[in-house]
């Protein structure tokens, strides 16, 4: 297999989902990966090392709702507005937490709060545990948030800067629609539900969390301009050192997470003159993840995220190839022998085809886990997905640029309340969506589980 710290990834996977969701569905996917694998001993060890780990790691997740006392550490800080008010979603862990005569320990939960207490990143607090999908902390009403010990923290930092980064485009921009998307996109948080609703009708919603989409342009727009001042020896450094402090600055949410890891790997290999396979480096991401935190793969976004580049690694090229009949591809001779506007067209055409193969290879893998999270599929997203990430992407080029030339930042500022009035303004004539009242929980995993196999095998045999 030429993949094999993925499939190992997979069985880590696969181990810490039996210890948090017990299925006897999971042997579909063992069973595939085991027909994948030469080596089924190490698949083993790290099924069950995966397992182990996270119930080692999270011992106390079957509790429902208890009241006690307990010591939050904080991990982030983040925006959050519902449907009522707006408020602050303090993410941490109590590392113990202790009910009556019970003690449990390393509870990871939210807690909602309409302002951040001016001290500390670690408190002993008093109120009530609930389990809502993950854990939420409720604290008494009166209860006094008691500073303890402050460990080494980026939370509160964080939360600064980017309420700084926030406030400079909100004061900066006129338009307060452009500047709550450019602050998203600039901070990773997404401060406004008008924009977030928007952007989710029509199955957009990705475009506004920092993905590897994001990493990716940032990479590359980096990485031009390094290599125009800087000698290759001393550009890839620079632009791992670049990416690993905007990474610092934003923090470790699942889908960040991912793309960080893949893209300085990648980099990485690029100093070290190796090769390496983007399967692998996807492999290696997962397994980060999973380290870190076990709960992840409880995530929509940590799914979505890995399941998307899963399919684009896999089905991309056959599905290019499956389209080149409808919109052919071309030599490059044979290209300027064409007139200007043909060349165009050609370009335009091309550029077509690999949308839609980007979108469809995406689809393969996600469609099964949206329906299950969701109920339904929005399919006007498939021809929004196919146009606008690319006019997006200039915007979001544009972005770092208008800050140092504010020319630039007027002029994108215009192009992008264009695009985000195209996205507003869609037509309900169109906005179609697949409902599915129920989908089963096995039907998902065997689908993919599937859809997987196939890809592997076809990625194996054709090297």
């Amino acid at each position: 297999m030429k993949a094999p710290i993925l499939l190992w990834a997979l069985h880590f996977c696969i181990g810490c989902a039996l210890t948090l969701h017990p299925h006897w569905i999971y042997i579909v996917p063992l069973v595939l990966l085991a027909l994948l694998s030469k080596r089924k001993l190490q698949g083993w060890v790290f099924l069950i090392a995966g397992a182990m780990f996270t119930l080692i790691r999270y011992p106390s997740l079957d509790i429902e709702e208890v009241e006690g006392q307990g010591v939050f550490t904080l991990q982030s800080i983040a925006p959050y507005q519902s449907p009522f008010s707006k408020s602050l979603a303090l993410k941490g862990t109590f590392t113990s937490f202790k009910s009556g005569d019970k003690f449990y320990s390393h509870i990871p939960c939210v807690i909602f709060q309409k302002k951040l207490p001016k001290e500390g990143t670690k408190w002993l607090l008093t109120g009530t545990l609930q389990k809502k999908g993950g854990y939420v902390f409720k604290p008494e009403t009166d209860s006094y948030w008691k500073k303890l010990d402050e460990p080494l923290s980026l939370a509160r930092w964080r939360f600064t800067n980017k309420e700084r980064l926030r406030s400079y485009f909100h004061h900066k921009i006129k338009d307060k629609k452009v500047g709550h998307f450019f602050a998203s996109m600039a901070t990773g948080d997404v401060d406004d539900r008008l924009l977030a609703m928007e952007f989710q009708k029509l199955g957009l919603g990705h475009i506004l969390a920092i993905s590897g989409f994001h990493f990716a342009l940032l990479a590359g727009l980096i990485g031009f301009l390094l290599a125009r001042v800087l000698p290759p020896q001393i550009a890839y450094p620079s632009l791992l050192f670049a990416l690993s402090l905007y990474f610092i600055f934003l923090g470790s949410t699942p889908s960040i997470l991912r793309a960080f890891v893949m893209i300085s790997l990648y980099v990485l290999g690029l100093i070290l003159k190796r090769k390496v396979d983007v399967c692998n480096l996807l492999g290696v991401a997962l397994l980060v993840e999973l380290i870190i935190d076990p709960l992840a793969i409880t995530n929509v976004g940590c799914q979505l995220s890995f399941l998307a580049t899963l399919g684009i690694l896999l089905f991309y090229s056959d599905f290019n190839r499956l389209l080149s009949p409808l919109l052919p591809k071309r030599d490059p001779m044979e290209i300027r022998k064409l007139s200007f506007f043909d060349q165009h067209g050609y370009l335009f055409s091309s550029s077509i085809r690999q949308a839609l193969a980007l979108n469809l290879s995406v689809y393969a893998t996600t469609l099964p886990a949206l329906l299950f999270t969701f109920h339904f599929f929005p399919l006007i997203s498939i021809p929004y997905n196919l146009v606008l990430p690319p006019f997006l992407s200039v915007s979001l080029l544009l972005l770092p640029l208008g800050v140092l030339f504010p020319p630039l930042l007027i002029l994108n500022t215009k192009y992008t309340s264009w695009l985000l009035q195209l996205i507003a303004t869609a037509p309900e004539t169109l906005n179609y969506k697949i409902f599915v009242h129920t989908f089963p929980f096995p039907l998902l995993i065997g689908i993919i589980s599937v859809v997987g196999f196939v890809g592997l095998t076809k990625r194996e045999q054709t090297g």
